[in-house]
């Protein structure tokens, strides 16, 4: 099951990454004194905008990204990225001077205003983590007697704890009258309950609720067919802030590393079964770990994190997607930022400017080829997506 609200969120999250990655790069080239000639997310056709002081805002019709326009991001007048290009755009109300183009401010800067976005999404990231750390709470590998879901029999049909209406998060406090408090005492009343008809006691919303059912015998032992919750622990305000530095070098490290197995990963999706007719709970075929996701399958994976109650999945979610996008745009190809990063780096050591002109041709290509990988992907979560691992 997807949820809705889970979808709407998602979306509403991500334009929010967008808007702050493009607000990093404008508010430092404002810091430094360069002038912000255009502001807007989206590309394509301007559907509304309006100039206020020097800078044009506005939305476009294709909501897949942003940009921010500098002045002076080339020695050409007519400088602007081709992605940003629009017969509708107003013209800039006076002539930039010198001292306030950007190709004309110290390298330092330059970069600095180059990494602001995805500077701006580690920064999100962390604070994410941060959150969750403080209010949610991280799993400690203990198992409780909270039901995180039920389970079939491996014949197929109904499981007892089914057949007694559990479901997920029931907290179980009792078998046949014995009291348990941890998932090794809930394990203990039912060592030699196999085949017996017992009485289960479980909190729901507060209120105590028995139902009796017959265990499952496996060797002796009561079998009710359920997974077991995960204990969380929260962490103090302060004790969360070296943590969550840590845990995102942690997963940027992996994010870094995961993108050489990008390609291999991606023949495993293409090379991967279909779904069949009626597949599991995901609505995917087999689960399938390594392969990249395209955005359709993160939105579907986010929307069935809050279906299922798992706001802390649903934030991790939010943290993954900042640090890829951030890694993602730090890599050395234009018309990405690490491209330009990389041509100030070419300024800084070879002491002479990258003809911009000439790097159109390749910035198209990469375009092109980004644009086919993501179509790709987005077929490939429409018609095999992957099952929803997070049970």
């Amino acid at each position: 099951m997807t949820s809705l609200l889970g979808i709407t969120l998602f979306v509403l999250a991500l334009m929010l990454a967008i808007f702050l990655h493009e607000g990093g790069h404008f508010a430092t080239a404002k810091l430094f004194g360069m002038k912000v000639e255009r502001f807007f997310l989206g590309f394509g056709p301007t559907v509304w905008s309006f100039r206020r002081g020097e800078t044009e805002y506005g939305i476009k019709a294709l909501p897949l990204g942003g940009f921010c326009k500098i002045a002076g991001m080339s020695p050409y007048e007519s400088d602007a990225n081709f992605l940003e290009e629009d017969r509708s755009a107003k013209p800039a109300a006076d002539p930039t001077p010198p001292e306030r183009q950007f190709r004309n401010k110290p390298a330092w800067q330059r970069a600095i205003v180059l990494a602001a976005g995805s500077i701006t999404h580690f920064v999100v990231a962390i604070l994410l983590t941060w959150i969750v750390l403080v209010a949610i709470g991280i799993g400690t590998g203990q198992a409780t007697t909270t039901i995180d879901r039920t389970v079939s029999l491996d014949q197929g049909g109904p499981s007892p704890a089914q057949l007694g209406g559990l479901k997920a998060g029931d907290q179980i406090v009792a078998i046949s009258g014995d009291e348990v408090a941890t998932f090794e005492e809930l394990r203990e009343a039912l060592r030699n309950k196999g085949g017996e008809v017992i009485t289960v006691e479980y909190l729901r919303d507060g209120e105590r609720h028995s139902t009796r059912v017959r265990a499952v015998d496996q060797g002796g032992r009561g079998f009710l067919g359920f997974q077991p919750g995960e204990e969380t622990r929260r962490i103090g305000v302060l004790a969360a802030v070296p943590e969550s530095g840590r845990l995102f070098w942690d997963t940027t490290v992996a994010t870094v590393k995961g993108l050489g197995g990008f390609i291999t990963g991606l023949a495993d999706r293409l090379n991967a079964p279909e779904p069949s007719a009626g597949g599991g709970a995901g609505g995917g075929g087999e689960v399938r770990d390594g392969g990249p996701i395209g955005i359709v399958g993160i939105t579907r994976l986010a929307g069935q994190a809050v279906a299922n109650n798992q706001w802390a999945i649903f934030v991790a979610i939010l943290i993954q997607l900042n640090i890829v996008v951030g890694v993602f745009n730090l890599l050395p190809l234009p018309p990405m930022d690490g491209g330009y990063l990389a041509f100030v780096l070419w300024q800084v050591v070879t002491r002479r400017e990258v003809d911009l002109r000439k790097i159109v041709p390749v910035a198209a290509l990469i375009v092109g080829l980004l644009v086919m990988l993501t179509v790709g992907l987005v077929w490939l979560d429409i018609t095999n997506p992957v099952d929803y691992p997070f049970r």
